[in-house]
């Protein structure tokens, strides 16, 4: 998995599985589902959305990020529609896999 690059001023995304079997080999656990959204949405590496600052400690029990000078806490959900979200990032990540490539479309009662 690649971490975003520069080109002509678009951030391209990691890269994504191609069929569900690698996507399940990809996103099996919780931890695989937050990497990937940390590096989707700081490709460059962590900057506090408080302070500016590039470093910061996770705190396992709450899925959270702390920056190292100021302290601010921040999610990599935040500010999405997965944040505060009860259910879990896998099954989030299911869905929306599920939902964009499934060619003739995806009902929500197949969901």
């Amino acid at each position: 998995m690649l971490c975003g690059q520069w080109v002509e001023g678009v951030v391209l995304r990691p890269e994504f599985p191609r069929t569900f079997a690698e996507f399940q080999a990809w996103f099996a656990s919780e931890q695989d589902c937050w990497r990937y959204l940390l590096a989707s949405r700081w490709p460059d590496g962590f900057r506090c959305p408080h302070c500016g600052h590039d470093a910061a400690y996770s705190l396992a029990s709450r899925a959270l990020l702390q920056c190292r000078a100021c302290r601010h806490q921040t999610s990599v959900a935040a500010g999405t529609v997965l944040h505060r979200s009860r259910l879990p990032l896998t099954s989030w990540f299911a869905a929306a896999y599920l939902v964009t490539t499934h060619a003739p479309g995806f009902s929500a009662l197949q969901l």
